[in-house]
């Protein structure tokens, strides 16, 4: 009883040690490019990630061209250190979804691009 036990914990233990560390990817999976370079692909799911983050009045983000692009237009209150950790934030994230492809993030405030970032 006691060994049956025990495998059971073990396999518990495996599982969740096992999806806890499948979390630490990318947040959402990657959306597919189309064939087209010149068709914009939304990634719905990191687009409704930015429309909620403190801030930020609009934003997208998508794939085209072999790139994941997030843009975002922030308000006029958002101070520039803060642009620069969320377009931060976002390039990391994408960075991990999109191995493959170069990503930018752009934040506009005011009219005027406040960060630009390649990776």
């Amino acid at each position: 009883m006691k060994n049956i036990f025990r495998k059971m914990v073990t396999t518990f233990l495996m599982i969740v040690i096992t999806l806890s560390l499948a979390a630490c990817g990318a947040k959402h999976q990657a959306v597919k490019p189309d064939k087209n370079p010149k068709k914009i692909v939304v990634d719905k799911n990191y687009t409704a990630d930015l429309k909620k983050e403190n801030g930020v009045q609009v934003g997208q983000v998508y794939v085209q061209n072999n790139m994941a692009i997030a843009t975002m237009v922030l308000k006029d209150n958002v101070s520039d250190s803060d642009a620069k950790k969320l377009a931060d934030k976002y390039a990391v994230e994408l960075k991990k979804a999109y191995k493959d492809m170069k990503v930018n993030v752009q934040a506009v405030r005011k009219g005027k691009n406040v960060v630009n970032i390649t990776k």
